[in-house]
């Protein structure tokens, strides 16, 4: 990540922008990387400041994969708060930016969630959504999750 992802104006800037980064020395701190539960280095556990984990990552990600990922820990992280609005604007940049990622079944399956939320309960957009992630990604468990509301 040092030498390929950390080095990106955008990774960087995106990066200070959103989070306050913390780095661990795992052999420094053993008993953070317990903690925190860290098998592996890289990890990146996205905490709250009352140190809720919302999301978690572990492996090397290129840059564009990574930017992807950060989206979906602030999508999840705004929606366990129920701020639907800005989670659904995490997702959307996801599907808008990152189309080819893997986060894009997860950020679908969310982004319908949040628009059925932000209706007032009114599935339309929610099925509308849903319907897109069941056409373009049939085979992701996120298309199951969503498959009851065509039944």
């Amino acid at each position: 990540m040092d030498a390929v992802t950390y080095p990106q104006d955008k990774v960087s800037l995106f990066i200070s922008d959103h989070f306050v980064p913390v780095r661990i020395h795992t052999d420094d701190h053993p008993e953070l990387t317990e903690k925190y539960r860290v098998p592996w280095t890289p990890t990146f556990v996205v905490l709250d400041a009352d140190g809720t984990e919302h999301y978690r990552e572990t492996g090397y990600l290129p840059p564009d994969d990574f930017l992807a990922h950060m989206n979906l820990a602030l999508g999840r992280a705004t929606f366990e708060e129920k701020d639907f609005s800005a989670a659904a604007g995490y997702f959307q940049t996801i599907v808008d930016r990152y189309g080819a990622s893997e986060t894009v079944p997860e950020a679908l399956y969310f982004l319908g969630v949040c628009k059925n939320r932000m209706s007032g309960g009114t599935a339309d957009q929610r099925r509308a959504i849903w319907k897109r992630l069941m056409d373009e990604h049939p085979k992701s468990d996120w298309a199951k999750k969503a498959s009851f509301a065509f039944e």
